[in-house]
């Protein structure tokens, strides 16, 4: 099955093991490319089960809307809601920032330091002007070399 994805209830639905026999298995994988009107390409993707969509997002909110470079991107405290209403977040935001996470439901959870629960982000860019860039997410030992 793609991706081992046989216990993530948002894929399968209900019971891990109810899926049905003969039907394609859905998956989360989402390796992104951000094409800019400038010229620029960036390439992202983690693993992170059902985090797999807000680590992306995140990092590429980051990048497009935030202006950040990819390894602040990747760097920057990153959050992830689930559907049973649970909000994490790691530490970085800004007091009021928490204040508002935690605002948001009663089973906020603080995590007193980053961790790969959050994805693990890598990134690859090409900018004409500035070149080749990369970032690997230091939550799951990622490093990158621009030669």
């Amino acid at each position: 099955m793609l991706n081992n994805m046989l216990g993530e209830e948002d894929v399968v639905g209900g019971e891990p093991g109810e899926f049905r026999e003969g039907v394609r298995m859905s998956s989360m994988m989402a390796p992104t490319i951000i094409l800019e009107a400038d010229g620029t390409v960036t390439a992202l993707g983690t693993g992170g089960s059902n985090r797999i969509r807000t680590a992306i997002l995140q990092v590429a909110v980051n990048i497009m809307a935030h202006r950040m470079e990819v390894e602040d991107a990747v760097n920057a405290p990153r959050l992830h809601v689930e559907r049973c209403g649970t909000v994490s977040f790691e530490p970085g935001f800004t007091e009021e920032e928490e204040a508002a996470l935690r605002a948001l439901s009663a089973k906020a959870k603080a995590w007193p330091e980053r961790n790969l629960f959050f994805g693990g982000v890598h990134v690859a860019r090409w900018h004409e002007k500035k070149g080749a860039q990369g970032a690997g997410d230091p939550r799951r030992q990622g490093v990158a070399k621009v030669a």
